[in-house]
């Protein structure tokens, strides 16, 4: 089973549990959960007990709420495992992907940035920045960027002018963007850009 949910962003995700060795039909008399066997793993790592266990909603249907620190990863992947030896569930695997807000991972995520030329001189291809929106968010980590559409909105010179990032680190508490190609000139400070 594959859901979405926003990156970073406690939520409650909703399942069924079917009998176990009979697929037909749910479970649809509450069963108890133990320590264990609801777990969950972020992009990919080691898996960890989540923070609550599913509650009965009825019908056979359960809900868990996933915590922030639950859902801060790209790709989430939740576990639902009946350990005991007389299985009363069928193990149950949810994928979320957390494409919505999460800056360093979505693929359509858009960044707005503000050029800052106090630590390094702008050249046609290498610059430093602010994220100034979304506002509340750290720069992306390192590489996160590679690859995106850099699109310049407010300088005279560069109105309009596109190019695709090369490189991206995080240098001076600032975003260093390196781009694949030259600008017909180097962006002057507080010029703003999109990123998509």
């Amino acid at each position: 089973m594959e859901i979405t949910r926003t990156y970073g962003i406690a939520s409650t995700i909703y399942f069924p549990l079917l009998d176990y060795g009979n697929t037909d039909n749910f479970e649809a008399t509450p069963v108890s959960f133990s320590t264990g066997d609801t777990q969950y793993s972020i992009d990919g790592g080691t898996f960890a007990n989540t923070g609550s266990n599913p509650s009965h909603e009825g019908n056979g249907i359960y809900s868990l709420a996933l915590t922030a620190a639950e859902l801060s990863g790209k790709t989430v992947v939740i576990t639902i495992r009946d350990a005991t030896a007389t299985k009363l569930w069928s193990d149950q695997a949810i994928i979320i992907h957390t494409g919505l807000g999460n800056l360093s991972a979505a693929g359509s995520s858009i960044l707005v940035g503000e050029v800052d030329t106090a630590t390094l001189t702008p050249s046609t291809t290498v610059f430093e920045a602010f994220l100034i929106s979304p506002s509340t968010t750290e720069p992306p980590t390192a590489d996160t960027l590679n690859g995106r559409l850099l699109t310049f909105t407010s300088t005279t010179a560069l109105t309009g002018e596109q190019g695709s990032i090369s490189d991206y680190v995080i240098a001076n508490s600032k975003m260093k963007i390196t781009l694949s190609s030259a600008l017909t000139a180097a962006p002057a400070d507080a010029a703003t850009f999109v990123i998509t």
